[in-house]
């Protein structure tokens, strides 16, 4: 039952990923068809987060109560009916309200899943938790490329929808039988995850978490320290994600195909990030990683915002994405090793805190872009990290997450 529930989540993940980042690469079509300005199409992001927020605040409500795994499946059924509304939106207000009800889905769907598999793993959240993460993360990375396929063949940013939305039902359909296993497992809290089982989903990294948490003096702090640091990196993370392909486009001359591959580019540093962290963090420690991750991620986001070429550009994003890569997973290990027994309202209250910041970020790039230019605003994801850097600190030295 645990590796068939693990296999399910990160397989529901990989397709959350893919999902997750076409506003990106479809964002230019989207401005071009409804005529928006920047602020207008940074605010379909916007939306997005608010509906995530809803999704959040509900799951605060009943995410320890209910079997997460027939939560899971639900969502990800209403998903598909959000991104079909999404494809055949008549409207800029339709499809704002589209684009609203993915977030609010997609965001029950995330909490549900982090819990779900956190439960699953108790023992070894840490790498559960990476791997969990490394799968979208794989979903993200293929998710520009489908999406610049689909355009070269002729299909337009509404039919790529239309198309997310079909394949979410198709899933559904064609994995009934497994789906009623998933959602019959137990999900007891002594089932833990075998050290060395063969989906390499153990954790290196449990043991210095877990020490390192039951040093800390303040439960409370710690998980407001880090959906602060959370919110920050949300920021950073969605205006990456939402705005490199139109920025290498338009502010740096770069064609299509290359623009995608920035972004393609950045997701494939944060999986390798994911991976990386997973395989280090006992030499390291958790607090030194997230420190060193942001602050370094930071002054790379700034090289990609100012440099000229496009290529230099591209690498710089690659990099933040590895080194900030497993800035999320890390933080929720260090949550649920903090309040083992309330994995979901963690979940939910630091997905929450995450969610606001990707409810800002891309207005802001956008609205900051329209008064004082795209390089300029681009500048934001790189200052916001910075201080999630610094909120890293903060944690290591006031809650010993881990010893500097």
């Amino acid at each position: 039952h645990t590796r068939h529930g693990l296999l399910t989540n990160n397989s529901a993940m990989v397709l959350y990923g893919l999902s997750a980042v076409l506003p990106g690469p479809t964002l230019p079509g989207i401005i071009r068809d409804f005529d928006l300005t920047l602020a207008q199409g940074g605010l379909i992001g916007s939306l997005q987060s608010a509906g995530g927020i809803v999704g959040v605040l509900a799951t605060m409500w009943f995410a320890d109560k209910v079997s997460r795994p027939w939560v899971a499946v639900l969502s990800f059924g209403l998903l598909s009916l959000a991104y079909l509304a999404v494809g055949f939106a008549p409207s800029y207000l339709a499809l704002l309200l589209g684009f609203a009800a993915t977030g609010l889905f997609i965001r029950v769907l995330d909490v549900m899943l982090n819990a779900h598999t956190g439960t699953l793993a108790p023992a070894n959240s840490g790498r559960a938790m990476s791997t969990l993460h490394m799968f979208f993360s794989v979903g993200a990375f293929v998710g520009p490329i489908v999406a610049l396929s689909l355009m070269r063949l002729g299909s337009t940013w509404s039919q790529i929808y239309l198309f997310v939305g079909v394949a979410y039902i198709g899933v559904m359909v064609l994995g009934t039988p497994w789906l009623r296993g998933y959602v019959r497992a137990a999900e007891s809290p002594e089932t833990a995850l075998p050290p060395a089982d063969a989906t390499g989903s153990g954790s290196p990294e449990s043991g210095a978490v877990a020490q390192d948490a039951r040093s800390a003096p303040s439960q409370a702090g710690t998980i407001v320290i880090l959906g602060g640091l959370l919110l920050f990196y949300a920021v950073h993370q969605i205006g990456l994600t939402s705005w490199i392909p139109h920025f290498l486009e338009t502010a740096r001359g770069a064609g299509p195909d290359l623009a995608s591959f920035g972004l393609s580019a950045y997701w494939v540093g944060i999986i390798a990030g994911r991976y990386i962290t997973g395989r280090i963090v006992d030499r390291f420690g958790a607090g030194r990683l997230l420190a060193w991750g942001c602050l370094g991620a930071a002054i790379l986001s700034a090289i990609g915002a100012l440099s000229p070429w496009v290529i230099l550009a591209e690498i710089a994003y690659a990099l933040a994405g590895l080194a900030s890569g497993a800035t999320i997973p890390l933080a929720y290990s260090v949550g649920y090793q903090r309040l083992p027994g309330r994995k979901g309202t963690v979940t939910a209250l630091m997905s929450l805190l995450m969610m606001s910041g990707r409810f800002a970020g891309p207005w802001l790039i956008g609205a900051v872009a329209d008064a004082r230019g795209l390089v300029f605003a681009m500048l934001i994801p790189a200052v916001v990290l910075g201080v999630s850097g610094v909120l890293s600190i903060v944690l290591t030295r006031s809650v010993r997450v881990s010893p500097l």
